[in-house]
């Protein structure tokens, strides 16, 4: 389990804990949002109408979030399928099934975004990152996207793989 040492090790190197930590994370993370950017290591897996294209609408936290859940939606074709994923917390990071096993980890929160990224472990093995900006407004500002884009470097995902999928969101 050196595997799971070095991602605990990356974790605390990111500065996960300071966020999962926070005494009034369910006020901040509860509520109404919107996926404006996500940017992966596997790019087809957030491109339109793949499963890692999360549609997000609402997040809901259990007492002192030990439960997280996830409310999104998905599209094929012009159907957006409608789904909640419950993340269960393990140590800084969240535990969920969603195309196989998921490993999320929230990097940030204010009233405005939250930065988020997982890795996802499809039923063939194979792994990805996925870093995401959730908002409650359809835009970010400057100082936000540079902070979306520096977890993305962090994280190892080229730029070139950062979409904006605000703008294929057609869901109710």
């Amino acid at each position: 389990t050196m595997r799971v040492f070095i991602l605990l090790l990356m974790l605390d190197l990111l500065g996960v804990s300071s966020v999962m930590m926070n005494k009034n994370l369910r006020k901040k993370i509860q509520g109404n949002w919107r996926t404006v950017y996500l940017a992966s290591s596997t790019v087809e897996k957030i491109s339109v109408d793949s499963p890692l294209r999360t549609y997000f609408r609402r997040i809901e936290c259990g007492k002192r979030c030990r439960q997280i859940h996830f409310y999104f939606y998905i599209k094929k074709g012009a159907r957006c399928q409608q789904y909640e994923v419950i993340g269960k917390k393990r140590q800084e990071f969240y535990q969920a099934q969603y195309e196989g096993k998921i490993t999320v980890m929230i990097k940030m929160v204010n009233d405005k975004i939250l930065l988020f990224h997982y890795f996802n472990k499809d039923v063939r093995g194979k792994v990805t990152r996925v870093a995401g900006v959730l908002a409650r407004a359809r835009k970010l500002t400057k100082d936000e996207m540079t902070q979306y884009m520096d977890l993305v470097e962090e994280i190892g995902i080229e730029d070139e793989n950062v979409q904006r999928v605000l703008d294929t969101d057609t869901c109710p």
